[in-house]
């Protein structure tokens, strides 16, 4: 058998991120989670992850920032960068949008999350999780 799809979870809501675990998990994903982006980013580095979704407004850096810091990163470049934010979504600008592979508003819920993953928002970028 190979290796366990992973999917790391960034948001500094706890509540957000034990929300996102739980329902990954129950998907079969192995999930990696940070209430940071600076630990996201060395989490990311350490165990690079099939995908990444991404609070765009954190504390100390926003998710712009570490989605782009991320982009730098040789081991992770590749990896797809979910947005899931609370902002309304025509508020980003297109400049803003550059890092991610998808935006998922907060207010469609989790079931708007899933279905980007099961839509194939990682395959775009030529990595299957299914």
């Amino acid at each position: 058998m190979g290796r366990s799809r992973r999917i790391l979870v960034v948001d500094d809501s706890v509540e957000i991120v034990e929300a996102a675990r739980a329902i990954f998990e129950a998907r079969g994903f192995e999930v990696d989670r940070a209430t940071n982006p600076f630990a996201g980013i060395r989490l990311a580095v350490l165990r690079p992850p099939d995908a990444i979704v991404m609070d765009l407004d954190m504390p100390g850096m926003d998710g712009l920032e570490a989605a782009a810091h991320l982009k730098r990163i040789d081991e992770v470049r590749h990896v797809p960068v979910i947005a899931f934010t609370g902002q309304p979504l025509e508020s980003i600008t297109f400049h803003a949008s550059r890092p991610f592979s998808r935006i998922v508003s907060k207010a469609s819920g989790f079931g708007a999350l899933e279905r980007e993953i099961d839509e194939g928002a990682v395959r775009v970028l030529g990595v299957s999780l299914f």
